[in-house]
This record gives structure tokens, sequence and C-alpha cells, in this order.
């Protein structure tokens, strides 16, 4: 029995010791991340995979998971960062003493989210309401000028990247009871920035919650 409780609690002082080590080395990368990105805000980090500890010993992880809300980067308020890392390398020495001048990533994919509110905020001379429409189209509701008078309109848009922003264009709409033509009347361009880490902006896409854009980034190291 006595074995059994022993055993029970260098179980649990294992198991402590290798949390502990977890959230030194998060603390360690989270600020990495937030010095190396340019962050306003510090990260919060999170590592796959258990037992920790024999990931820290080889100093390679081979998934650690980062989110941001309401940050800013770049230069332009992002409401949702999460980023995935594949092959970080930090020698737990380091972590522990805090003394890392540089981390290098052999991956990071990440998403960016935009959420509809901020859009609008950003919006606000237009007086723009946006929100997720079907088969993967924005649906932008504003006034337009037809006729000589101002009616509410709603298009259906897409979503494309040009370089660092999203470009919002609509397909078709109608408004106030007439059917109006094609044109640019509801069209706008919404910057997202420079993203951190050398990340490349790769997809762009609707959601329920705001434009989600997706970026990624190869061979990056973290230097603070």
């Amino acid at each position: 029995m006595k074995k059994v409780v022993w055993l029970l609690v260098l179980v649990a002082l294992l198991v402590g010791a290798d949390r502990v080590a977890a959230v030194v080395a998060g603390r360690v990368v989270a600020g990495q991340l937030q010095s190396a990105g340019e962050l306003s805000v510090k990260p919060s980090v999170s590592f796959g995979g258990f037992p920790f500890l024999t990931q820290a010993v080889r100093g390679r992880y081979s998934a650690v998971e980062v989110s941001a809300s309401d940050v800013a980067a770049g230069g332009e308020r992002l409401s949702q960062f999460d980023a995935d890392l594949a092959g970080l390398r930090l020698p737990l020495s380091a972590a522990l003493s805090g003394n890392v001048a540089r981390v290098p990533v052999d991956g990071v994919d990440a998403r960016v989210v935009l959420s509809y509110a901020d859009l609008q905020r950003r919006l606000r001379d237009r007086r723009l309401a946006l929100a997720a429409g079907p088969s993967g189209l924005l649906r932008v509701t504003g006034t337009v000028r037809v006729l000589g008078r101002d009616v509410s309109a709603a298009a259906l848009s897409s979503v494309r990247l040009s370089g660092t922003s999203v470009v919002v264009t609509a397909q078709r709409f109608e408004g106030g009871g007439i059917s109006v033509p094609l044109g640019n009347r509801l069209d706008f361009t919404v910057r997202i920035g420079k993203l951190p880490y050398g990340l490349a902006l790769s997809g762009v896409r609707v959601t329920p919650g705001g434009i989600e854009a997706t970026a990624r980034g190869r061979n990056t190291v973290l230097t603070r």
C-alpha cells in the first residue's frame, strides 16, 4: 500500500513539474512572440503533446498554439489572431533562465479575423451593415442614390485578397423594391496590414463571425 501511495505521489510531482515547466516556457515564448511580432498585447500560448518535459529536454516542440484577441499588429487592429507553430526550438535551460535572443520555428499557419463590428467601425463614415450571406458571399447593407433619391440597398458581395487588403465587390443587389444594376455603390476595401513573423496572406473567406484571412510563414525566427 505504501508503495502505491509513493508511486501516486511521484506521479503527481512529475505531472506538477511538467505543468510548471510548460507555464514557464509558455511565458517566455509569449514574450518572444509579442516582441518579435510587435503585438499590442501578449498572446496566450499552449503546447500540444504530453508530457511536456520530454519535448523540453529535446528543446523542440512539435505543436504550439498561439492566440490573441483585440490585438494591433502592423498598424491595424485585428479582432482575433490565432497561429499554429510547428517545429519551435527552445532549449529548456534558456526557457528557465529567460535568456532567449532568438527562437527558430519551422512553420507558422495563422488565422486572422476582422469581426463585422470592427469592420463597421472602420467604415462608419459610409454607415454600412455587414453580415454573412449565402454561398460564401458577404451581405452589405447601406444607402445608395437611385433615380435621384436615397434608397436602402443590400448587396451580396465577393471578397478577395489584394496585397495586404481585402477587396469587397458587389455581385448583385436590390433596393427600394426595384432592381439595381451592378455597380460600385457598396464596394469597399479594408486593410489587414503587414502581419507579424513574415506571414504572407494566402486566402480569405466570409464566416458568421467576420471576414477571416489565412496566412502562412516558413523558417521563421522570433527575435526580441
